[in-house]
């Protein structure tokens, strides 16, 4: 099932420990009778350190 809306998320930083506040854009969800489950991604950096992160989301 697919959401409508960003997805307010807080992470943590595997170089620095800190946490860093980013929205994930909705995805298509995981729909059990279509092959076509696509993994999104979205690369953010960490406001403390410059760590560059990636976030993988369906």
């Amino acid at each position: 099932m697919s959401r409508t809306g960003n997805a307010d998320m807080d992470i943590g930083c595997p170089e620095c420990d800190a946490t860093i506040a980013t929205s994930i854009p909705p995805g298509p969800g995981i729909h059990a009778e279509n092959d076509s489950n696509r993994l999104l991604g979205k690369e953010t950096r960490c406001r403390n350190c410059g760590h560059e992160l990636e976030l993988y989301y369906y």
